[in-house]
């Protein structure tokens, strides 16, 4: 038995396993990199879905109808400003006594300050009206936003996936080298053991004929 030769087809046979092996680490390690990075991009994305509800839910919290009134008072004074000359002149004639004049001028006043009055009281039926409206615009800006974010999500988890499929692949170069070392090795201990057991043989059977002669 030709113990080199063991030995050498040994040595093959252990390099064609560490090959494998680290062939099969390397598979490993780049198939949960890739599920990493897949569980942490779906994760960045319920993140920001979060934070598009979590605002949505303070401004709902902080939503009051000072804005929206006093936005629909603005209008309405705007208006009533604009039309002001028209009703005092209406209301306040240049003929008659000083008295009546008087008078007219604090009934135009008072007109004025009923319609402002008015005013301010349609602005706060308004304001709620338009509260909610503005609230609803938030509603469906939501769910826009999620809807989007949902249609990036699963467009990114599908290259992930397709990231982890080409991860979990082997290399066929190293798995081609190691069956080769592998089969180099039992190839060359074998005949190793063949070429030892037949010098034994032949060594045995010159041997007998020795002692035969």
């Amino acid at each position: 038995m030709s113990w080199v030769a063991v030995g050498v087809g040994l040595a093959l046979a252990v390099g064609g396993a560490a090959v494998s092996y680290d062939n099969t680490r390397k598979t490993e390690r780049r198939t949960d990199n890739a599920l990493f990075e897949q569980i942490r991009n779906q994760g960045l994305k319920q993140r920001e879905a979060d934070a598009k509800v979590n605002n949505q839910i303070q401004e709902l919290e902080g939503s009051t109808s000072k804005d929206e009134q006093a936005g629909r008072l603005d209008d309405y004074m705007q208006t009533l400003r604009a039309n002001r000359g028209r009703v005092e002149a209406g209301l306040t004639p240049a003929i008659g006594s000083a008295t009546f004049r008087a008078d007219a001028a604090n009934d135009a006043a008072d007109v004025m300050k009923y319609s402002g009055d008015t005013a301010n009281l349609l602005s706060r039926i308004d304001a709620a009206g338009l509260q909610r409206q503005g609230e609803s615009f938030g509603y469906g800006n939501l769910a826009t936003d999620l809807s989007l974010i949902g249609r990036e999500a699963q467009g990114l988890n599908w290259l992930d996936e397709l990231r982890v499929k080409r991860a979990a692949r082997r290399n066929a170069g190293q798995d081609a080298l190691a069956s080769l070392l592998s089969g180099a090795g039992s190839a060359v201990g074998a005949s190793g053991g063949g070429g030892g057991s037949a010098g034994a043989t032949g060594s045995t059977a010159f041997g007998y004929n020795s002692y035969g002669g």
